[in-house]
């Protein structure tokens, strides 16, 4: 596939050339799971790509280990969405995992920030045929980092609304999505204890996600769980850090339609709401960026 993040120039091409150890680090990884022995024999048996999943991920578990805490997930016919704090590029990768492994029939959505998405995309296809689905976005930082091109703007809207489709279709039939709150990677929740009282400043990716949940008559249909993910250590590189063995702290799940009614003192009640529960999950020490003093 032709390079979109190559037509902004400079920026573009720092932001591939930032990328470009994790991107070698994920295909080797893939590879290794699709494999030409493995390719020949699909194209004799093609039921191999289903068994093929579940060996996928002991495979992606060796690489990327991991402990599970909290609540113990129970058999459930109703699409999730996985949100989780993202101090690293570890968190989603391990988070995927989990899920895959309690509901390995169902087919998971991935939002893959652009740059990590173009140095792994050859393999996107064969994923999908084991049932992950990694989807392009651009996450606001990302953005900020290209410039302040009209395109850029365009290219993000468009990226965002195709992820959203697909999102939503994903959900319809009981599938599961991973989703970061923040977006891009931040190893704290909040900047200081008042923003975790007031929601000033967060983003509002829970809430637009729910706002096209209620469109697609989702409410009922479709549960929420906060995972905390704590590094293997406290001052964990934000990179792809493998081998190093992480905790997913798992919270009990929200419906959405309860999620829509959540009150507090933030614009965007749910992001807030969802915020906190990761918090009570988490370590302090992934609390606050500052500990200001709350108002």
């Amino acid at each position: 596939m032709a390079s979109t993040l190559l037509t902004f120039g400079k920026p573009g091409r720092d932001l591939k050339r930032k990328i470009a150890i994790t991107g070698f680090i994920c295909r080797v990884v893939f590879f290794l799971i699709f494999n030409p022995v493995f390719l020949i024999r699909a194209r004799f048996f093609p039921n191999a790509w289903k068994r093929r999943k579940m060996k996928a991920v002991r495979l992606m578990r060796w690489f990327f280990p991991f402990d599970v805490n909290g609540y113990e997930a129970k058999p459930t016919n109703h699409g999730q969405v996985f949100v989780i704090n993202h101090p690293t590029l570890n968190d989603p990768i391990c988070a995927i995992i989990y899920a895959i492994c309690q509901n390995s029939d169902s087919e998971t959505i991935v939002p893959v920030n652009l740059p990590w998405f173009e140095s792994i995309c050859v393999y996107r296809e064969k994923l999908r045929k084991i049932g992950v689905n990694i989807v392009p976005i651009l996450t606001p930082e990302t953005a900020k980092r290209l410039g302040d091109n009209s395109e850029i703007s365009k290219v993000q809207t468009g990226l965002m609304k195709n992820y959203i489709t697909e999102f939503m279709q994903t959900l319809s039939h009981g599938g599961l999505a991973v989703v970061a709150q923040q977006a891009t990677r931040r190893r704290y929740l909040f900047k200081d204890p008042d923003q975790a009282e007031t929601g000033e400043d967060i983003l509002s990716t829970i809430s637009l996600i729910l706002v096209a949940i209620k469109k697609a008559g989702l409410l009922q249909q479709t549960l929420f769980v906060p995972v905390g993910v704590a590094p293997h250590s406290t001052d964990a590189k934000p990179k792809l850090n493998p081998f190093k063995k992480y905790t997913l702290n798992i919270g009990e799940p929200i419906l959405a339609e309860d999620l829509t009614n959540i009150k507090n003192a933030a614009k965007r009640p749910a992001d807030l709401h969802m915020l906190q529960k990761l918090a009570e999950l988490l370590p302090p020490v992934y609390h606050y960026e500052s500990r200001g003093v709350p108002q």
